[in-house]
């Protein structure tokens, strides 16, 4: 058990750059857990419905046809025995429709909530990295309750929490024009975190819509029409007011994919611009960020985070290290089907710097004999391309399954190669009202006893 002086000193023990990468790595952990576990909330109250559907179908008599307007519905006719239980699962079905439209909703708001956490304690990590970030706020505080503190320390931490309060209390978009405008003030020289950023029009509507659903039931005001008349994004809105906006599947997707991408690039660009001397530590973070989405089979976001080091940090606290990034991204393009844009990646580059990129090299352009040749002469023992490697990284994920590889393997370690190979799991679609024989409204305004 330890001590609390031993508590104390491990908390000291613990860098600015450690602060950053568990603050983000924190947030991308319940992100994904967010974006994991909806489909799979969804997928039982599809089958919720379609139980409660196979139910209605026992008792009661279900017919097809058209209404006034030309629209196909079902209508269920039931005897008057069975109009209490009919009854019941109407109400059921009702409140299970309901809930598909809530959850959706919920999860855009709850990952926007987790945003907010994440940017609150990194604002607080870049104001104990640079206290004269919080002196560039000019806020004011007076003599009386400068004495209500029993130490400067605990002053800084009130004035540090009552000024991340005060950034969150502002639009998405004016938090990180805040922070621009300290880190401007206090360098000495612009600062950006907002220009030629291709995502922030889908990050201003993301965040415009998790008020709409917070504030207006999903109706759309005059704020979500001038914002979309400014920034020119993307919806599905005709620019009525009071028009309901939805969440939908592929919405969800699109939203994960913009604050995984905004969050990441958001501390690396503080990261290395607060902290340069830590610039190792910053690139082997983000060399792990991509690594992790190629291992998630997440290959279009894996490319935009590699394209985001090699096109706008450009500079690499070491040469392994970015070829690693490059490397990186080829695979993904490799994982896409995209030869060409692999091909490109590669022919651009010089790999003869060390074997891993040659066997690299040579397992993107399916030059497996020189694969093998080149497994060989690195042989059992190597730090970066060991049996951990082979198992794990997606560079071999095709080359595992072929001959040549199991062969090699065997020759350099005296062992099968043993991988178990865990099946990408179907995706389980919702039937719709339609292809379940059901229209809501028709089984609402169709109740046909005999």
């Amino acid at each position: 058990m330890s001590t609390e002086n031993e508590e104390e000193i491990l908390d000291e023990e613990i860098t600015y750059s450690e602060l950053l990468e568990m603050n983000l790595d924190k947030f991308l952990e319940e992100l994904t857990a967010l974006a994991d576990n909806l489909p799979f909330q969804l997928m039982m109250l599809s089958i919720k419905h379609k139980n409660l559907i196979e139910k209605l179908e026992k008792i009661s008599l279900k017919t097809e046809d058209v209404d006034d307007k030309g629209k196909e519905i079902t209508k269920y006719q039931v005897t008057s025995e069975k109009a209490d239980e009919f009854t019941k699962i109407h109400k059921l079905l009702r409140k299970t429709d309901i809930a598909e439209k809530i959850l959706p909703r919920n999860y855009v708001v709850s990952i926007i909530s987790q945003y907010d956490a994440f940017l609150g304690e990194l604002v607080k990590v870049l104001y104990e990295v640079n206290p004269n970030i919080l002196r560039a706020s000019e806020k004011i505080i007076n003599a009386e309750e400068i004495f209500s503190y029993e130490s400067i320390e605990d002053l800084k931490n009130h004035m540090i929490d009552k000024e991340v309060e005060s950034i969150l209390r502002e639009e998405h978009l004016e938090q990180l024009k805040v922070l621009e405008r300290r880190i401007s003030k206090v360098t000495g020289r612009d600062f950006t975190l907002t220009t030629d950023l291709p995502i922030l029009p889908y990050f201003i509507e993301l965040t415009q819509r998790r008020n709409l659903f917070v504030h207006t039931n999903g109706q759309i005001n005059r704020q979500y029409l001038d914002a979309k008349t400014k920034w020119k994004f993307e919806s599905e809105c005709t620019g009525k007011l009071n028009e309901e906006l939805k969440a939908e599947n592929d919405y969800c997707k699109k939203a994960f994919e913009v604050l995984f991408e905004i969050s990441v690039k958001l501390t690396h660009v503080l990261w290395r611009k607060m902290l340069p001397d830590d610039r190792d530590k910053a690139d082997m973070h983000l060399n792990q960020i991509i690594y992790d989405l190629l291992l998630d089979n997440k290959y279009t976001l894996g490319i935009i985070i590699s394209d985001f080091a090699t096109d706008v940090i450009k500079k690499f606290s070491s040469e392994q290290i970015r070829k690693f990034i490059i490397i990186n991204k080829a695979i993904a393009y490799k994982m896409l089907n995209n030869e060409k844009k692999c091909k490109l990646i590669i022919e651009k580059e010089d790999w003869s710097i060390g074997n891993e990129f040659k066997l690299a090299k040579a397992i993107l352009e399916d030059n497996f004999v020189e694969a093998q040749k080149i497994m060989i002469k690195i042989g059992a023992d190597d730090e970066l391309i060991n049996k951990f490697a082979y198992k794990n990284w997606p560079l071999f994920k095709r080359f595992r399954k072929k001959e040549e590889f199991r062969v090699t393997y065997k020759e350099i370690f005296n062992e099968d190669f043993l991988l178990e190979e865990i099946q990408d799991k179907p995706i389980v679609k919702k039937e719709s009202k339609a292809e379940t024989n059901v229209e809501q409204a028709s089984v609402e305004e169709n109740i046909i006893v005999e």
